[in-house]
């Protein structure tokens, strides 16, 4: 069963594309993460109607949460999907390319985070 979750072309091409985006995700964080910087890390950024945005601080620690997330997606959409592939094989899939787009978001979002210390 496990043998015919891998032997597909479908399933093979979204699990390479998802394990590049982790992969780059994780490499992007771990380059841009400078521990002495102490908590100079913008973790959260709260936009609200008033003239004045929060801000929140975080360490090095923080923003490798990150890191953990990019494993954490990759690792639950290849479990669930091969658990479901012998009964919906297109349920699997969706949720295989889901967890692609998830990853490019949180790719986006810990760039803009970077970006704004």
């Amino acid at each position: 069963m496990i043998t015919k979750y891998f032997h597909d072309r479908t399933v093979l091409l979204l699990l390479i594309i998802n394990s590049v985006i982790a992969i780059t995700g994780v490499l992007f964080v771990l380059f841009n993460l400078d521990a002495s910087k102490g908590s100079a890390y913008i973790i959260q950024c709260r936009l609200c109607n008033t003239v004045a945005n929060e801000f929140k601080g975080g360490s090095a620690l923080d923003m490798s949460s990150f890191i953990f997330f990019f494993l954490i997606t990759f690792g639950f959409s290849v479990f669930i999907s091969r658990r479901i592939y012998n009964e919906r094989r297109q349920v699997a899939l969706a949720l295989l390319a889901m967890s692609g787009l998830l990853g490019i978001f949180a790719i986006i979002v810990s760039y803009s985070l970077f970006s704004l210390r």
